[in-house]
């Protein structure tokens, strides 16, 4: 049997695995739009882990993460910033999840919007979020695209690459919901840590040992060992912020909506920063092992695991593909439920008034057009980088961080200033970022990131200190008293919750 039909029987193995676990998801959800989208709010521990490995761990570490260690060296260490994100993110994550938990919020803008007493807070909030989305789960497709082609020398292409993903997630998502993309998470996060680990393993043993792999990088790219030249202050500021951000992506922020307790929220962020590093220190062993192995380069750096394996050890690279195919998926598929949930909930009650029902019929159709419309644009995206489609949607984000701590942490804080906030630091980031008339001119030195979060602080202060706060003073005290009010049930509920 050949490798690529050996790569396509592994990888219509695994999608049948995926469609069994997706089958029996199915089985026991319900038909409304909370548990289609949060599964019930009752994923515990080891499940809220696997999934939030699964859906930050992305073909950004399976695919983008080598290549970049390749092309830049130390001039991609600062993706490393991200490890101790949640030390930042814990009290504001458990507060959320109690939030949820109570106010039964399932998208960003209904607690945003339902704190400001706004519906242009709620709309904002719906439309930076699925900004944020589109670019960052495109990117995964293109990242499967790319991975299918390289590991199977163009007997499978880019095209039929991102049509197999894409119609393997629309299988599931329809039917499955949370549930499904939940449980499918688990294996698929689990399964991309391990053989990422042991690619890494792999690489320093046909690279000729750590040594030789250091000697190779020291002597065909010494710049990439020194940080000298790579990226400017600035730019490790805008990548410093870019961390702050990350949490607010809707899809990170609604997995806190979906735990059982606050001490699985509390277990899943304490094992992010471990598994970060070994992953990212495997990435990087990869990405450097590839001196030693193609000295003369390669043609598009992003192919850079692929051809490892294609080089070295093809069959197991068929099982690198299945990782990378699940990296990716187990992020589109959440990223797609996440942004199917802003349009139902955050932008269509603001023009039209639906029941329960309608609103998980709605939702669910609108997940499957946004699958739809991402498969078509991932079609024209072979020859973009990875990473710059990830860091674009990722960035976007930061426009919530004066929002959300004016909410916990601001009491002058009004729906006014919110609005504002969102609304002028949106219009500042897409300026400065897709050039737009010329005026990024007038915004020198700094990045998007920065100028957007200038921009929302800056108004979200000055507009806030020129009008009332009076409308979201019951709402801070209700906020008050339920963070506040921690029941022997709730501090309790953690020791049922290791399944």
């Amino acid at each position: 049997m050949g490798v690529a039909q050996f790569t396509i029987l592994l990888l219509f193995v695994y999608l049948v695995g995926i469609k069994c676990i997706s089958y029996f998801a199915y089985r026991i959800s319900r038909s409304d739009s909370e548990d289609y989208f949060l599964a019930g709010r009752n994923i515990g521990m080891l499940a809220l882990t696997g999934t939030i490995i699964a859906s930050i761990f992305s073909t950004g570490t399976i695919v983008a993460a080598p290549s970049e260690f390749f092309r830049q060296g130390a001039g991609y260490f600062w993706f490393f910033f991200f490890a101790p994100m949640p030390v930042i993110y814990f009290f504001l994550a458990t507060k959320m999840w109690k939030l949820g938990k109570v106010k039964g919020y399932v998208t960003p803008g209904e607690m945003l919007g339902d704190f400001f007493q706004s519906n242009p807070v709620k709309f904002w909030a719906g439309a930076v979020g699925l900004l944020a989305l589109l670019p960052y789960s495109v990117a995964q497709l293109v990242a499967i695209g790319k991975t299918f082609e390289a590991l199977t020398d163009g007997n499978v292409t880019y095209f039929w690459g991102v049509t197999i993903a894409s119609a393997s997630m629309a299988a599931y998502l329809y039917f499955g919901g949370a549930r499904a993309v939940v449980w499918t998470d688990m294996a698929q996060g689990f399964l991309l840590a391990f053989l990422l680990i042991l690619a890494g393993l792999f690489s320093v043993k046909w690279a000729g040992g750590w040594e030789t792999m250091v000697d190779a990088l020291m002597t065909h790219a010494p710049e990439n060992a020194t940080f000298a030249g790579k990226v400017s202050w600035t730019g490790y500021y805008e990548f410093g912020l870019l961390t702050l951000s990350f949490p607010f992506l809707p899809y990170i922020w609604q997995r806190m909506y979906m735990a059982r307790s606050a001490s699985a929220v509390a277990f899943s962020l304490c094992s992010y920063p471990v598994i970060f590093i070994i992953l990212f220190f495997s990435a990087w062993v990869i990405g450097t092992s590839a001196f030693s192995l193609f000295p003369d380069g390669l043609q598009d750096a992003d192919t850079v695991i692929g051809a490892i394996f294609r080089e070295n050890a093809p069959y197991f690279g068929a099982m690198v593909l299945v990782a990378a195919f699940a990296a990716g998926m187990s992020t589109v598929d959440s990223q797609m439920l996440s942004a199917g949930s802003l349009f139902v909930r955050d932008l269509v009650p603001l023009v039209v008034t639906v029941d329960q029902r309608s609103n998980y019929l709605i939702g669910r159709w609108a997940t499957m057009s946004l699958l739809a419309l991402l498969y078509l644009w991932s079609l024209t995206l072979q020859s973009e980088p990875v990473l710059a489609l990830i860091v674009f949607g990722m960035s976007l984000t930061v426009i919530f961080i004066p929002c959300v701590f004016g909410m916990f942490y601001w009491r002058k804080a009004t729906p006014l200033g919110a609005s504002w906030s969102m609304s002028l630091g949106l219009l500042v980031f897409l300026v400065k970022q897709l050039r737009l008339f010329g005026l990024d001119v007038y915004l020198p030195v700094m990045g998007p990131i920065t100028w957007a979060l200038i921009a929302a602080t800056v108004s979200f202060v000055v507009v806030s200190l020129m009008t009332s706060s009076e409308t979201v003073a019951a709402k801070r005290l209700e906020y008050d008293a339920i963070l506040g009010a921690v029941s022997k049930k709730d501090r309790l509920s953690g020791t049922m919750d290791s399944r």
